[in-house]
């Protein structure tokens, strides 16, 4: 896996007639793919996607610190330099102040450390500045609630506010490391999570918490990394690791990735995956919690070059991260605050030490002790070899990194050549690339599909249906086509424990049957398939569903009167026949049929599975028209068509399918190939 740019957002001509701006605070919004950037008094929304600025308010002053409101469709809730809290309604294009100051002549820059927390629960926003006593609330909403200061219990200073993203808690995080969990309603404290004396702590410096599970992850200020599970009435440690010795500023899930990410306040970014914990009755050890995740090292100048951009030189600190909390979308915002001369001598000196301690070494160790410098040293990785490259085609002698490296250090214009004070008017969307996973930035939903002989008919009449279901965690959601609403279909799960991380895999529905069946994966590597009946009734209740066993799913026939699922182990396969096989058969005898049965009635009349055994491992497996035939995918190997018949290689495991391509229909993939979908 490593970090890619997806696009940068164009900030450059933003107040023109001004001088040249830098972004200084951006956020993600909670669902839709938007994100909002502030430079100078404006605030500007750009469609996360393509890139393309959507709307421009100007608020009166630069913003120190701002979220999308998670109670409203289209606002954004800001500090400003003048110490006022604003609303911004995108699509009113209007500003309301929520707050204003007690002293009118108070102000603060953009550097300045102030804390900022909302809720879905409630329209209000909790806010304070550093190390003071007091937190104050106030309403989201023109005319809502009046601001009013609420004092800490604990007479200690207050580094740090957050809330629970699903549950009536406020997180206040006192200097001494304490952090204590209030009700947002009474203000009743519900627990304090503290470390005994062993362990010292100065304070959170940023909050994360889990989409699913009810951990709390905290990043020190003394860079010290910790994992809470609140999940039970008196929370525990579950987890502890040293970053650095920088104090942490920025902690972020990857929901796509599972993965955790934190960045120091030198700009070292970092990303943890946690161990997911085996054996439910003995809890996992605190110092192994975290693990460093497979992941290249961010390349500041590769993330500022690529997609049309421009690297930037000295190299920008990395200042914040912003994470979507649905999308694999990242969004960093660094400073280029460097002299320009100051740069060019600590890049002298750093050279000098390096040639010093290569003397005599061979090239390649020189070459690593180079490349350890970075862009601070000579040139980022990708314009060295493009320089390199460049000589070699004019047919000059061969020119080496160590003899960059020299002309580096003799002249120093060749690093003032590259170094530049002006702002960055760009803030780039970067994601994390993985080639074992094609798949993970899209939602888990139903997709489209046209008859193959569509094109081929003379009246070409396209019926679209009238909503769109997908994935969101336990949820079944239905997107309506003309009016662009999100309903809730069905919840899939009543409950699931609290130590249970899950996730959704697949979802393949039936429109004859109107059964969709949704496989997910479970922590522990478990899997399992849900069989939810459609209602299409509207007198009657929705039905209860059921659950087998497996990793994948298909329907097969021409009725779809038939599934099949996918053991765990990649080898067995269950076959399942539904209730309107039978039906069916009937009808065909000219009997009267039932029409009315009740949806809860067919998940009892799910006939028993007919087992069968691949020959090798299959990864995928799909639904196909055709009687008795599905298709099975193994990845770098083949795409393949198989009959589920009764053979006569039976066995105590049940009937055999062969996996070899001779005789049958089947695509040859190559190594690295494997399939999304079928």
């Amino acid at each position: 896996m490593e970090w890619a740019t997806v696009q940068h957002l164009d900030l450059r001509h933003v107040g023109r007639g001004q001088k040249a701006l830098q972004p200084h605070a951006a956020a993600f919004h909670p669902s839709q793919a938007l994100v909002a950037a502030a430079i100078g008094n404006y605030i500007i929304e750009f469609d996360a996607f393509t890139g393309s600025k959507m709307s421009t308010i100007d608020i009166g002053a630069p913003v120190v610190r701002m979220s999308y409101s998670p109670t409203s469709s289209h606002a954004i809730v800001a500090i400003l330099e003048d110490c006022t809290i604003r609303s911004c309604d995108f699509d009113t294009e209007q500003t309301f102040v929520l707050h204003s100051p007690e002293k009118r002549m108070e102000q603060i820059s953009s550097g300045t450390e102030v804390h900022l927390a909302l809720t879905p629960l409630q329209p209000v926003v909790f806010f304070g500045f550093h190390r003071r006593m007091s937190v104050t609330v106030v309403g989201t909403v023109e005319g809502g609630r009046a601001p009013t200061k609420i004092k800490a219990d604990l007479k200690k200073p207050i580094v740090n506010l957050a809330c629970h993203p699903r549950l009536p808690v406020l997180y206040v995080a006192y200097a001494d490391g304490w952090i204590r969990a209030y009700n947002i309603h009474t203000y009743a404290v519900h627990y304090t999570l503290q470390l005994d004396n062993t362990i010292k702590l100065i304070g959170a410096g940023a909050f994360a918490f889990h989409p699913t599970l009810e951990w709390i992850f905290v990043g020190d200020r003394r860079g010290t990394l910790l994992a809470w599970d609140v999940s039970t009435e008196r929370p525990n440690m579950i987890g502890i690791t040293q970053v650095g010795s920088q104090p942490i500023t920025s902690v972020a899930w990857l929901p796509m990735l599972r993965l955790l990410v934190t960045l120091s306040k030198d700009g070292t970014l970092q990303a943890w995956k946690t161990r997911v914990m085996l054996n439910p009755n003995r809890p996992p050890m605190q110092a192994n919690f975290f693990e460093l995740a497979a992941i290249e090292s961010i390349d500041v100048p590769r993330i500022l070059s690529q997609q049309g951009g421009e690297a930037v030189y000295p190299l920008p600190r990395i200042r914040t991260i912003e994470v979507h909390s649905k999308l694999n979308l990242n969004m960093t915002a660094g400073d280029n605050l460097k002299n320009r001369a100051a740069y060019t001598r600590e890049g002298r000196k750093q050279l000098f030490a390096v040639l010093q301690g290569a003397r005599g070494s061979s090239a390649s160790v020189l070459k690593e002790k180079l490349s350890s410098l970075g862009s601070s040293g000579i040139l980022a990785d990708h314009q060295l070899q493009a320089q390199l490259q460049e000589h070699h085609l004019k047919g000059h002698s061969q020119l080496t990194i160590s003899d960059i490296a020299r002309r580096a250090f003799l002249y120093s214009h060749f690093m003032e050549g590259h170094a530049k004070s002006a702002p960055i008017s760009r803030l780039p969307l970067i994601t994390v690339l993985d080639t074992k996973h094609h798949l993970k930035d899209i939602p888990v939903c139903l997709p489209f599909h046209l008859e193959l002989n569509f094109f081929n008919k003379a009246n070409r009449v396209l019926h679209y249906p009238v909503r769109a279901f997908y994935l969101d965690g336990v949820n079944l959601m239905a997107y309506n086509l003309c009016s662009g609403m999100d309903t809730l279909y069905k919840k899939l799960y009543t409950s699931i424990p609290g130590n249970v991380e899950y996730h959704p895999k697949y979802m393949i529905y039936s429109k004859k049957q109107h059964l969709f069946l949704v496989v997910y994966e479970f922590s522990g590597a478990t899997n399992e398939v849900v069989l939810y009946w459609e209602n299409t009734d509207v007198h009657t209740a929705n039905s209860k569903g059921s659950t087998v066993k497996g990793r994948d799913a298909a329907f097969i026939g021409p009725n779809e009167n038939q599934f099949a699922v996918l053991d765990d182990d990649k080898t067995g396969l269950a076959l399942y026949i539904l209730p309107g096989l039978a039906s069916q058969e009937v009808d065909e005898r000219n009997e009267p049929v039932e029409q009315n049965q009740s949806v809860d009635s067919k998940v009892g009349l799910v006939q028993g599975s007919m087992q069968f055994m691949f020959e090798t491992e299959v990864d995928r497996i799909f639904s196909t028209p055709l009687e008795s035939t599905i298709m099975f995918a193994s990845h770098g190997d083949q795409i393949c068509l198989a009959k589920l018949v009764q053979g006569y290689r039976l066995s105590a495991d049940g009937h055999y399918i062969s996996t070899k391509a001779e005789g049958r229909k089947s695509i040859k993939l190559k190594v690295n190939e494997i399939v999304l979908q079928g």
